[in-house]
């Protein structure tokens, strides 16, 4: 979501569009503690290189390579704080070789984070509470703009490069010590943001992205060959700036759905909240092909929102799209975030949404074999009852052939964050079957205020974890995260 320096100026005195936005637990203010910055979303301010960590059961030696996971930060005390926007980027990475597992973490280094440094203190404020950094202490390299680039959200890997990633503006790019190198704009053909989602096909190796705007052309679509280059690059008339945090695709198709969190810079200018949720709108749906060429098939519905998509794929004229709902955006009541499944007919035009499953959820994943193709398997983190807010104590194994599913519950006061799936090497080509391997996910434990990596069975997820990492000290809770193979 670029902005311009006109439009940062205006969101700098637009103060009161947070509390607008969010819920109070996710707003912070020096004199006011908050849930989000506080226990397993506490920082760590420390950088540690830990080898041969403590070991519960045995990890498989057949498991090579590092888990990496990003997450929010904050290096300082926040003057606002807007959870999950906010605070400096940290990468957390498990490596993985002959059975043994090795700790590192460091903060992306920024521009923004070199002019906190300098300052001694944060001299940004939030995302949706932006204050004018002091000049004095920018970098020559810096942006001076009110809201800084945390490249917080995810971190991926493609054609040799480390990128971690913050929606709104380039990402930075990484070496694999996680040191930073710098901000990446793809030789020069990225002006503005990406997705924190993109999309990496298995089959073709390209990367798939896209990015929203305030100002015209509101929804770009891009793809990025197996070298890293991009080769397409295609504007979608959407007639207003929506809010699209994650899409989806199939073998030919890339889905967008509009859900109506409209961002509208003259009603931010006459003091209304630049973001606002506009259920009158409905949800519309967007299907394009992949090579960006033909007309957009368009789909409506009724008003709901999402975050996070599971997967896509496509048979016989229709796409079947599998993905976390919420009944409402922040700022309305609604139903909770469950799983649930959108069948578009491209022939009729028309679409089916059905409730898969009543437990409240959020970041789906799949093996990544099977991404745009039809899967049978799928994890989500689910919240049990006595979970804190915005937390959840079980991962949830989905069998969506069979309609059945198996839950790990980690027990009292313990936490868990996305689920990443490893694949089991197979040196044969398509030797291995769907969902062979193992599921990852960060375990906070609220007693002993430590984390652990749990590994888990991803299929038979019911049986006790296969082996749980003892991290060196808690490890905060975080977003998303990748398994980058050896």
């Amino acid at each position: 979501m670029p902005y311009s320096r006109r439009d940062l100026l205006m969101l700098a005195g637009h103060l009161g569009l947070a509390g607008a936005v969010l819920p109070r637990r996710a707003l912070a203010a020096p004199d006011r503690p908050i849930s989000f910055l506080e226990a397993g979303f506490a920082p760590v301010h420390d950088e540690l290189d830990v080898k041969d960590l403590i070991v519960r059961g045995e990890v498989p030696r057949q498991i090579a390579g590092a888990y990496l996971r990003n997450g929010p930060n904050p290096a300082y005390p926040p003057i606002s704080y807007t959870y999950p926007f906010d605070g400096d980027g940290m990468v957390h990475a498990v490596t993985f070789a002959d059975g043994k597992a090795s700790y590192r973490n460091r903060f992306v280094t920024t521009a923004g984070l070199r002019a906190d440094r300098r300052a001694g203190r944060t001299i940004y404020g939030s995302l949706l509470a932006p204050v004018p950094p002091d000049a004095r202490f920018v970098p020559p390299d810096g942006d001076p703009s009110p809201i800084k680039n945390v490249a917080n959200t995810n971190v991926v890997r493609h054609a040799g490069r480390i990128l971690t990633i913050y929606e709104s503006n380039l990402p930075y790019e990484i070496t694999s010590t996680l040191e930073t190198k710098g901000r990446y704009d793809f030789a020069g053909k990225l002006s503005g943001g990406m997705t924190a989602h993109p999309k990496i096909d298995p089959a073709s190796g390209e990367m798939l992205m896209f990015r929203y705007s305030l100002r015209p052309p509101f929804l770009v679509y891009r793809v990025v060959d197996p070298s890293g280059a991009i080769v397409c690059d295609v504007s979608i008339e959407t007639g207003a700036s929506f809010m699209v945090h994650d899409f989806s695709f199939t073998t030919n198709h890339v889905v967008f759905f509009l859900c109506p969190v409209v961002l509208d810079l003259a009603a931010a200018r006459a003091g209304e909240p630049l973001l606002s949720w506009q259920p009158e709108r409905g949800t519309r749906i967007a299907v394009m092909r992949r090579d960006g060429t033909g007309d957009v098939k368009w789909f409506t519905d009724d008003a709901f929102f999402v975050f996070h998509f599971m997967n896509a794929h496509e048979a016989q004229g229709r796409i079947t799209v599998d993905y976390v709902q919420h009944g409402a955006f922040f700022t309305a009541p609604g139903a909770p975030p469950c799983l649930w499944r959108a069948v578009l007919d491209l022939g009729a035009g028309s679409i089916k949404r059905t409730q898969l499953d009543d437990r409240e959820s959020e970041f789906p994943r799949v093996d990544p074999a099977q991404e745009g193709l039809a899967n049978r398997y799928g994890w989500l983190p689910v919240r049990l009852k006595g979970n804190h807010p915005g937390t959840f104590g079980a991962i949830v194994r989905y069998d969506l052939q069979a309609g059945r599913s198996a839950v790990h519950e980690f027990g009292p006061d313990r936490e868990v964050g996305e689920p990443v799936f490893v694949p089991r090497p197979d040196p044969r080509p398509g030797g291995r079957s769907e969902g062979d391997g193992w599921i990852m996910t960060y375990v906070y434990d609220r007693t002993t205020d430590g984390s652990v990596l749990a590994i888990l069975d991803a299929v038979d997820i019911d049986k006790p974890p296969v082996a749980e990492i003892v991290m060196p000290r808690r490890v905060p809770h975080g977003l998303h995260g990748n398994w980058l193979p050896a």
